[in-house]
């Protein structure tokens, strides 16, 4: 695991040597470690610290059973469900009137106070008329 830049996530990277322990005006400070970017994603799991705001930006590219380019249109959602370990729904976002096939995740304060740290996961669907499950388990790990 290590500090990166993800496409569509929005945080601060910290540079190797961000931050130093020394005596007030001493220029040469020691390097302490930096925390990992957050939000990240490792090996698969959405990483991020508690308290943390972001926005995510989340790109949904669809095909029909032909292989054709699927456009959400303005009557379509598209719910994200965010889970405990124990699967008791923490928080639900639904989007609508959704551009470019994109969705931007918030979490802001309020949002952020309802994950403290621990194991979480997420669904994504596609709401369309039909209901279609576009991510189902998905992890998080709030640190």
């Amino acid at each position: 695991m290590g500090a990166g830049n993800v496409k569509g996530l929005r945080g601060v990277n910290l540079g190797a040597e961000a931050v130093t322990l020394g005596k007030r005006g001493d220029e040469m400070g020691i390097p302490i470690p930096g925390a990992y970017a957050s939000p990240r994603i490792s090996n698969g799991v959405l990483c991020w610290y508690a308290g943390d705001t972001f926005e995510i930006a989340i790109q949904i590219d669809l095909e029909d059973q032909d292989g054709e380019h699927v456009e959400i249109t303005a009557a379509d959602c598209v719910r994200i469900t965010f889970y405990d370990e124990t699967r008791e729904t923490v928080h639900t976002e639904t989007f609508s009137k959704i551009a470019g096939n994109t969705v931007t995740l918030t979490v802001d304060t309020e949002v952020s106070a309802k994950f403290p740290r621990g194991l979480y996961s997420y669904d994504i669907a596609f709401l369309h008329g039909n209901r279609t499950t576009l991510a189902r388990d998905n992890r998080i790990r709030v640190e």
